[in-house]
């Protein structure tokens, strides 16, 4: 009798675990669709959060480039602290375009986040390249802009031809 009486006490209680494991299985399925985690392990809520303050963050940096560079060229601010024209101007002017295409970028911050529909996949690769080969030799851009004109219409030919636009 007290070999059943054990044995039934094993059985309840492996019972109990196996129930105990089951609910916190359920928990944990339930947390983990709650949490939604990208591959950062960080919550994809908080991902939108942080575009959102990426977005204002390079608009406020931005918006202080420009107004250094103004107050630079317009009072001289720069030129008393570098001590040399040439070192404003060149100072002013580096704030005035990196301002620049910092706004830029916070104007173009929500159509960043998703790529354009009609623009052929290959192409910016392609027009990356060609980018920097002007930059590194500018009379290439004699050849580079008609190719790179031929190629965008040729993509954009085949694309329609295979129904992917």
């Amino acid at each position: 009798m007290l070999h059943l009486a054990a044995g039934e006490l094993k059985r309840r209680h492996d019972m109990k675990s196996a129930g105990e494991r089951e609910a916190a299985g359920r928990e944990e399925k339930e947390t983990r669709s709650d949490f939604r985690a990208n591959s950062a392990g960080r919550d994809v809520s908080q991902g939108a959060a942080d575009w959102a303050f990426r977005r204002r963050l390079v608009g406020v940096v931005a918006a202080l480039m420009l107004i250094v560079a103004g107050l630079g060229q317009f009072t001289g601010m720069i030129e008393e602290w570098s001590g040399s024209a040439s070192t404003s101007r060149f100072t002013v002017a580096a704030l005035t375009r990196i301002g620049l295409v910092l706004g830029a970028i916070w104007l173009a911050w929500d159509s960043l986040r998703k790529p354009a529909r009609w623009l052929p996949p290959g192409l910016a690769l392609v027009g990356v390249i060609g980018i920097v080969m002007v930059a590194a030799q500018p009379k290439l851009v004699i050849a580079i802009l008609p190719l790179f004109g031929f190629l965008t219409i040729f993509t954009s030919v085949l694309r329609a031809f295979r129904g992917d636009g």
